[in-house]
């Protein structure tokens, strides 16, 4: 029995963004009559997992925080504004 009571609440779940792939034997075997001509022909070894690279950062799942040039205009004109409003106080309380 456990109390949750965050302030920000319960985070969501990540979701596994799985597509499965099945093995069609007629394209497999107009690939490989069709591949030499334009140049779609792959030899390439399986690989366990290739195909799954990158499926975790679906949607607004980012490696890395990236901030738009919006807010960062918007985070420096709040920081002068921020100042502005300190020095005004300063300024009112040397009166007193």
């Amino acid at each position: 029995m456990g109390f949750n009571f965050g302030f920000f609440g319960n985070q969501e779940h990540r979701v596994f963004n799985y597509k499965p792939r099945y093995y069609d034997p007629e394209k497999e075997a107009l690939k490989e009559k069709f591949g030499h001509v334009d140049g779609r022909n792959e030899k390439e070894p399986y690989s366990p997992g290739s195909y799954l690279q990158g499926s975790f950062r679906g949607g607004n799942y980012q490696k890395t925080r990236k901030t738009s040039k919006a807010q960062s205009i918007i985070g420096a004109v709040g920081l002068v504004m921020f100042f502005v409003v300190l020095i005004y106080i300063v300024k009112f309380y040397q009166l007193l």
